[in-house]
C-alpha cells in the first residue's frame, strides 16, 4: 500500500478520525449501509475539514472484498500530495425538483466552482482534471449530466448514483457541501506527475426479440411495450411470467439501444409498479426501439481490462459497479470469483467501490455496468 491513498472499512464513524492523521488528506471517499447512521458520519467528516464525498449503498467494495452488510462503510483518503486542487459542489435532487430546474443548479455551480479551481472549460488536461459525481439514485440522473457537458464538454467525469435496499425507498448522499437528497461532484486536478484514466466493462449477449417503447407515464415510467401492458409484454419475450418477475430477472434480462459506436447504452428495469407497467433506471422516450440484452459471466471481461492496466504506476482504484451486477454475479456464482479478480490483478493496490443505482461515464448515464477510475504515477 501506498502513502497516497488509502482503502478502510469501518463500523462507526468514531474510528474515522484516528486513521486520517498522519496522512495529509485532500479528499476523502465513503460508501455506506443502508443502517449506518450517516447523519453522525457527515457531522465527524465536517469536523476533519477534509473536502469529502459519498453515498449510502447496497453493498460495497473494500480493497479485495465486497461487504454487502448494511452497517458499514468503506472509506479512502487520497493525500493532498497528489492532489493540486479540489473542488465540491452539491446541488438539490429531491423528487419535488424539476429537471429544469436540477439542470440550471447543476449547471450554475459546476461552472462556477470550474472557474474558481482555474480550469480552461475548452481545452482541460486530459490527465490531470476530471470530476467524480454521486448522484441521488431515486431521481434521474440526465439533468445533471447534461448540464455538466453542456458547461465543458471535454473534462471527463464518472460515478454512480446512491441507493440502499432493493426496495428503492431509501438513499443519501453526503458531501462537504450538505447532505440528504442531493447530487455531489467532486472536481479534481492532480499534481503534475500524476495521472488519472476513467473506463468502463460490461457483460451481455443479444437476445432475441425487440421491444418498442409505445407508451409512458413519464420518461422512466413505462405503460406499453409493442402497444401492450409492459410488464406483461416483456415477461413474455424473457419467457416468465408476470409473477416471476424480480430484481434477479430484471437483472440477467436487460434493456437497450446501440447507438453505433460498438457500445451498448442499457436502461434496466428497476422495478413493477404494481399495475403491469415498469419503472426504469433512466429516460426512455416513446418510439424508443429496446434491445433484450442476457447478462452473462463477468470474469473475462473484467480480467481483459484489469491486465491492462500498470500496477507497478498505479496508486488506487475506484469502482462504481451497478447493483444488478452484484445480482448477476450472484445468480452466475461470481461473487467470491470476481472480488478475488480485484486481488489477482491489482494486488497491494488501495481499492474502493459502490453498488450504484445508475452508474456515469463522461456525462453519460449508463446501467448494468461498471465505471472506474484509476489514479497512478505517470
Amino acid at each position: 500500500m501506498n502513502q497516497y491513498i488509502s482503502s478502510h472499512l469501518f463500523q462507526n464513524s468514531d474510528s474515522i478520525p484516528s486513521a486520517i492523521e498522519g496522512k495529509n488528506p485532500g479528499l476523502i471517499l465513503c460508501f455506506y449501509g443502508a443502517d449506518f447512521d450517516y447523519t453522525q458520519l457527515y457531522h465527524t467528516l465536517k469536523k476533519t475539514e477534509v473536502p469529502f464525498i459519498g453515498c449510502m449503498d447496497i453493498a460495497r467494495l473494500s480493497n479485495s472484498k465486497y461487504h454487502f452488510e448494511t452497517n458499514s462503510v468503506a472509506v479512502m483518503i487520497i493525500s493532498k500530495d497528489i492532489l493540486e486542487k479540489v473542488g465540491i459542489i452539491a446541488f438539490d435532487m429531491r423528487k419535488e425538483t424539476s429537471n429544469q430546474t436540477m439542470y440550471q443548479s447543476s449547471k450554475d455551480e459546476y461552472s462556477q466552482k470550474l472557474a474558481k479551481l482555474g480550469f480552461d472549460i475548452s481545452s482541460p488536461d486530459m490527465e490531470r482534471e476530471f470530476s467524480i459525481n454521486i448522484l441521488y439514485g431515486l431521481q434521474s440522473a440526465n439533468a445533471a449530466l447534461s448540464a455538466q457537458n453542456e458547461v465543458s464538454l471535454f473534462l471527463q467525469s464518472v460515478g454512480g448514483s446512491s441507493g440502499g435496499k432493493l426496495d428503492f425507498k431509501s438513499s443519501s448522499v453526503i458531501c462537504s457541501k450538505g447532505m440528504g437528497s442531493i447530487g455531489a461532484t467532486a472536481i479534481i486536478r492532480l499534481k503534475p506527475e500524476y495521472s488519472f484514466l476513467i473506463d468502463r466493462t460490461s457483460s451481455f449477449d443479444t437476445a432475441e426479440g425487440r421491444l418498442v417503447v409505445t407508451k409512458l407515464a413519464n420518461p422512466r415510467h413505462i405503460l406499453e411495450l409493442n402497444h401492450k401492458p409492459a410488464a406483461i409484454e416483456y415477461a413474455r419475450m424473457v419467457g416468465k411470467n408476470v409473477s416471476e418477475l424480480t430484481p434477479a430477472v430484471y437483472a440477467m434480462y436487460t434493456l437497450g439501444v446501440e447507438p453505433g459506436d460498438g457500445e451498448k447504452l442499457i436502461t434496466s428495469i428497476m422495478k413493477d409498479d404494481g399495475n403491469n407497467g415498469l419503472l426504469t433506471y433512466n429516460d426512455l422516450q416513446e418510439g424508443t426501439q429496446l434491445n433484450i440484452y442476457k447478462a452473462k459471466m463477468q470474469y473475462e471481461d473484467r480480467a481483459s481490462k484489469l491486465k491492462t492496466l500498470d500496477i507497478n504506476k498505479m496508486l488506487g482504484y475506484i469502482s462504481f459497479d451497478c447493483v444488478l451486477c452484484y445480482l448477476t454475479r450472484d445468480a452466475n456464482k461470481e461473487i467470491e470469483t470476481i472480488a478475488a479478480l480485484y486481488d489477482e490483478t491489482l494486488p497491494g493496490i488501495p481499492k474502493i467501490g459502490f453498488g450504484t443505482f445508475g452508474e456515469n461515464f463522461c456525462g453519460a448515464n449508463v446501467n448494468q455496468t461498471e465505471t472506474y477510475l484509476v489514479i497512478s504515477k505517470k
